[in-house]
């Protein structure tokens, strides 16, 4: 669809929510609902017809309206939410929700995505104050302590930085998460965790109740943990942003070459932009502990 053709209107929603309403004329509907009654139509059977060979008006009868409202969309929604974000110059971090204002018969369709960006990440003068609070609250080894520093020390000692720079970001940097970025998060936990009781034979119910735990504090518990991790993750890219913190092929190649077998490594060869995501992360932990 030409992104002329179709009119975009922006409604900007707090933490970086924001709302885009979509004016699809009939005729552009008209013409998709065309191609998708010929390409359905080379596809069905139709009692007193040769396969391919039914009238366009029994293919649009057989498919009924609802289902040839979901093709239409689901032909020309992505390409359309695609050329709505770039028009207004959006960067979405989520697949949009929809929802379908009107779909009326020879009036033009109008659908709304909702979706959201990064959030705004001001990381002040971090360094300075996780510096200080080190110096208050770490003890450090020094060469002539009388103590020999060893290995287990030092990887305790870095661990120990890791966890107390990241709980004063977390506590001093205030950022505003989109509820849909949280509720996105809180779905894919829930996935998991009825994945997880059906490997074990139980429905989700009988977890619960031998877990001695409601669904509403397994939300809340869930949506906790998903915010701090968000804002870990948000936290973590941009000081990996500001300080240039990349991987190379040589960092994915080693990481490549640690596998305890060879399926594992063909499996993290498999996954390099996944296995690109950790080692950056990790780079960005161990400046953390350097600073």
């Amino acid at each position: 669809m030409d992104n002329k053709i179709a009119s975009f209107q922006l409604n900007q929603l707090p933490k970086k929510t924001f709302e885009i309403t979509v004016g699809i004329p009939w005729s552009e509907v008209e013409k998709t609902q065309e191609t998708i009654i010929e390409e359905q139509g080379k596809q069905l059977e139709i009692k007193g017809f040769r396969k391919g060979m039914a009238p366009k008006n029994m293919v649009k009868e057989v498919l009924g309206k609802e289902k040839l409202i979901r093709l239409v969309l689901e032909k020309i929604l992505p390409d359309l939410f695609q050329k709505a974000v770039e028009e207004l110059k959006l960067k979405p971090v989520l697949s949009p929700k929809v929802e379908l204002v009107s779909t009326d018969e020879n009036k033009d369709w109008r659908v709304k995505f909702l979706s959201c960006e990064e959030p705004e990440v001001n990381l002040g003068n971090y360094k300075e104050e996780i510096k200080k609070t080190f110096g208050i609250k770490a003890k450090i080894w020094t060469p002539g302590d009388g103590k020999e520093e060893k290995p287990q020390d030092k990887e305790n000692e870095k661990e120990k930085k890791i966890n107390m720079a990241l709980e004063w970001l977390l506590k001093n940097l205030k950022i505003e998460i989109s509820g849909l970025l949280i509720e996105d998060e809180v779905n894919r936990k829930l996935s998991s965790l009825i994945d997880q009781t059906q490997k074990l034979g139980l429905t989700v119910e009988q977890y619960l109740a031998s877990s001695g735990k409601k669904i509403d504090s397994i939300k809340e518990e869930y949506s906790k943990q998903s915010q701090e991790n968000l804002m870990f993750e948000f936290i973590l890219g941009k000081i990996a942003d500001e300080e240039k913190i990349s991987v190379t092929e040589e960092d994915l190649n080693k990481a490549a070459a640690k596998a305890q077998s060879e399926t594992e490594k063909k499996a993290l060869e498999g996954q390099k932009y996944y296995l690109a995501i950790l080692l950056r992360r990790q780079k960005t932990l161990d400046f953390l502990a350097g600073l």
